[in-house]
């Protein structure tokens, strides 16, 4: 497997789509990076076993190359088998396509996905939150047109629901530690905005 070429598909097929109105071009070929990378880490963090690398990566860069279409995990599976078929072996195939169907499909708890597919859903979750979280819900209210002061308004209603709705879903207990760090950091920036929102200051300087 050459990992050159395919990140050069990648790149060429994802970096240019744009798949919601919320958010950047690319959005989709850049997420996928980051689970290609976070992908790896979470597995160091689980396991000496380097022999499914190749194929994380390869399944993160494409996990979401079928977003828009139906539904992606499938879609996106017989995409990348197709633009990847000259790159990968039969059975290198059929691993990360596997992959690729169950990144959406989370059974936390049961015996549902293989170790490797748990790795990818866990990966593309976390991806979700942290600093990734607040640029995504900034992205999306300045598509509205609307203010930064709803941003920390979102993080007091919805986001607490979401967000345990989501770590319920993560395979791990070092997904979940860094689910919760990842958390804590989002709600401090929110936290944060309101304050400067409101054209207040974290520190009264001394006079």
């Amino acid at each position: 497997m050459d990992k050159e070429k395919i990140r050069m598909l990648a790149k060429k097929y994802i970096r240019e789509r744009k798949t919601h109105r919320e958010r950047e071009i690319g959005a989709v070929y850049f997420h996928g990076l980051r689970v290609e990378q976070g992908a790896v880490e979470l597995r160091r963090m689980l396991t000496e076993d380097d022999s499914w690398d190749d194929r994380l990566r390869c399944a993160a860069l494409f996990h979401d190359v079928g977003k828009g279409i139906g539904k992606h995990a499938h879609t996106g599976a017989l995409l990348a088998a197709d633009l990847l078929k000259d790159e990968l072996t039969e059975e290198e195939t059929r691993d990360v396509t596997a992959l690729i169907e169950a990144h959406q499909d989370r059974k936390p708890g049961t015996d549902g996905h293989s170790f490797w597919q748990k790795i990818l859903q866990d990966a593309d979750l976390l991806d979700h939150y942290g600093a990734q979280g607040i640029w995504m819900c900034c992205c999306y209210y300045a598509s509205h047109e609307e203010e930064m002061n709803q941003v920390p308004d979102f993080y007091d209603t919805e986001w607490p629901k979401q967000m345990k709705e989501h770590r319920a879903l993560l395979n791990f207990d070092v997904s979940r530690e860094i689910f919760d760090e990842k958390c804590r950091f989002e709600m401090e920036v929110a936290r944060r905005m309101r304050l400067e929102g409101g054209g207040r200051y974290a520190i009264s300087p001394k006079r």
